[in-house]
């Protein structure tokens, strides 16, 4: 298979502090080889940086939409950023923050247990967790209402009822979902489903190792990782987070006689090839 990869830089130009100079400088067309290189043409790949907004207060809602504007009108990169992968577990981002969103505006009433669930679902990735949100909380309902609210063209809940892991979505929605969180979503809620991915543990609740990709490589980062074998003979390996105000969305597909370990390696290498690129602070 082809070795797909997109990179694209969301920069708003906005108080950008001194130890980001270095990395706004860097183009995609310089970054794109040395990640491609790093990861080794294993499969297909596609990685998205953006720069995370935040919550103004202090300005018009026209400045924050010109603001927002800005982010978009500099996005770069290829054709490819609607390249659509199944989600596996990253779509339990988008149920969590729709649940979230729904019992903010009082659509539903969350009780303690169900902020627990929600907490566990993001931290170990608790599939028995995700399917029972799922089917009380209408995931199918949780993936379109995001799609719309955060404007994501190439998100969609799974044709199979229920299978939400092959619920599809892209590296350029990932990275405006995460990338938009703060101003779209409650602040409260925002730092919740920050603060569960902050805190994410090394081993998942299935015994699958966390750690990789962006999990480990990236100090401090808030992540999200996702794993499935085996959609139309395809394994499926994400990883993405936020640190120091930068989002990374790494996405990669590869045949399943690939073995994890060597989807591993290869994420592990084409993160560690972001990081002289990216703020860790």
């Amino acid at each position: 298979m082809v070795s797909v990869v997109l990179l694209a830089l969301l920069l708003t130009g906005v108080g950008v502090p001194r130890w980001a100079a270095a990395a706004d400088d860097v183009t995609p067309a310089e970054i794109v080889p040395a990640v491609t290189a790093a990861h080794g043409g294993l499969g297909t790949f596609a990685v998205v940086v953006a720069r995370q907004e935040q919550r103004r207060t202090d300005v018009s809602i026209r400045a924050a939409e010109a603001l927002t504007a800005q982010v978009l009108a500099r996005t770069a990169g290829s054709e490819l950023a609607d390249r659509p992968f199944p989600t596996a577990s990253l779509v339990k981002l988008y149920l969590a923050a729709d649940v979230l969103h729904r019992a903010r505006t009082g659509t539903v009433a969350l009780t303690p247990d169900d902020r627990a669930e929600l907490e566990v679902m993001i931290r170990s990735s608790d599939d028995p967790v995700a399917s029972d949100v799922w089917v009380r909380f209408d995931g199918a309902r949780a993936v379109r209402d995001v799609a719309v609210r955060y404007g994501l063209t190439g998100t969609a809940p799974p044709r199979r009822w229920g299978q939400w892991g092959e619920t599809t979505t892209t590296a350029a929605d990932l990275a405006r979902f995460l990338a938009r969180l703060p101003v779209i979503a409650h602040p409260d809620d925002a730092e919740a489903l920050l603060g569960w991915m902050r805190t994410a543990t090394p081993i998942a609740s299935d015994g699958f190792d966390q750690e990789f990709g962006v999990f480990g490589t990236l100090p401090g980062a808030a992540v999200k990782q996702g794993w499935m074998c085996c959609l139309g003979g395809q394994r499926h390996l994400h990883s993405l987070g936020v640190v120091g105000g930068r989002v990374v969305v790494l996405l990669s597909e590869v045949p399943s006689s690939v073995g994890w370990n060597r989807a591993r390696a290869a994420l592990d290498a084409a993160a560690a090839a972001a990081v002289p690129l990216l703020p860790t602070c």
